[in-house]
């Protein structure tokens, strides 16, 4: 009986730290999207998505990696890390290149990535690499910004 008692206990204790951790992601995607909600203000957005960071080329290969929330506006590419707390801004102008490579930093999840080449704001090349659903969409999007135009269709429903 005692050993029972034990085990729902243990049972009741996971069960209560898988709700809370599942609220306290969505509320850390949530503060991340209204960042970024604060930052874009009155810029178009044309896609908000879950993703993967796998860092920034200049930083090294010693860095935080993990889930935030990218979004593309008519100024540039928007990033916010949920933990720890990390924003980035990549303007359309500064995009050098959008690539698919597998592995980024010494990094992989046997998936394509987004990679972008940019110039950052000390004026050197740098580039940073998300894992997104919609990888195609992205190119394709920030191509056709660059270019003038308008992007298709984002593929999944935008949370801004």
């Amino acid at each position: 009986m005692v050993a029972l008692i034990v085990i729902l206990a243990v049972l009741a204790s996971v069960i209560v730290d898988i709700i809370f951790f599942i609220w306290w992601f969505k509320r850390l995607r949530l503060e991340a999207v209204e960042d970024i909600r604060r930052d874009v203000g009155e810029e178009r957005v044309y896609n908000v998505e879950d993703c993967n960071f796998f860092g920034r080329q200049s930083v090294g290969y010693k860095q935080w990696r993990g889930n935030g929330v990218l979004a593309l506006t008519d100024k540039g590419v928007h990033f916010r890390m949920l933990l720890p707390r990390k924003s980035l801004f990549i303007p359309l102008g500064s995009t050098r290149e959008i690539s698919h490579p597998r592995s980024f930093l010494g990094k992989s999840k046997a998936r394509d990535l987004l990679r972008v080449d940019y110039v950052n704001e000390a004026g050197e090349d740098d580039a940073c690499a998300w894992l997104v659903p919609s990888l195609q969409w992205w190119s394709e999007a920030v191509a056709a910004l660059q270019a003038g135009g308008t992007p298709p269709e984002a593929p999944l429903k935008s949370c801004i």
